[in-house]
């Protein structure tokens, strides 16, 4: 019995279907992958049970335990905070801000970044709290 010619068999591999089927793998984990968008500066907010998500138009103002204060994830200081909120509020005259100050952060210091919110005619100010099951 002869199973060979004697000559090598060359096969060929088609890489069509093997290229589709790494592409749809890429696209459904493209799609099916959630992206948590966290901020990047860690505070421990409060608990409340009235927690509510920021809205992405909201100006957010986050206050460290250590002191920094910071507008939209770039520091800056109480008296430039004026400023920069002030050119934020005359881009958007219902612009509503929300303060997320760590839970050890002296309440006068809170009361002060509201009165310069106040004082420029924002209105609309809310504190951030965390939900009670993601409370540190």
């Amino acid at each position: 019995m002869r199973f060979s010619s004697g000559r090598p068999r060359h096969v060929a591999l088609e890489m069509t279907p093997l290229i589709d089927v790494v592409l749809m793998l890429v696209i459904f984990f493209m799609l099916t992958t959630t992206f948590v968008l966290s901020p990047g500066i860690e505070v421990d907010l409060p608990r409340g049970h009235t927690a509510q998500e920021p809205r992405e138009r909201d100006a957010i103002i986050t206050m460290t335990k250590e002191g920094a204060i910071y507008f939209q994830e770039a520091q800056v200081s109480l008296e430039t905070l004026r400023a920069v909120l002030q050119r934020a509020h005359q881009g958007q005259p219902e612009l509503r801000v929300v303060i997320k100050a760590d839970t050890l952060v002296p309440h006068g210091r809170v009361v002060a970044v509201m009165d310069i919110a106040k004082y420029l005619g924002i209105d609309r100010l809310a504190v951030a709290t965390a939900p009670p099951e993601q409370a540190h």
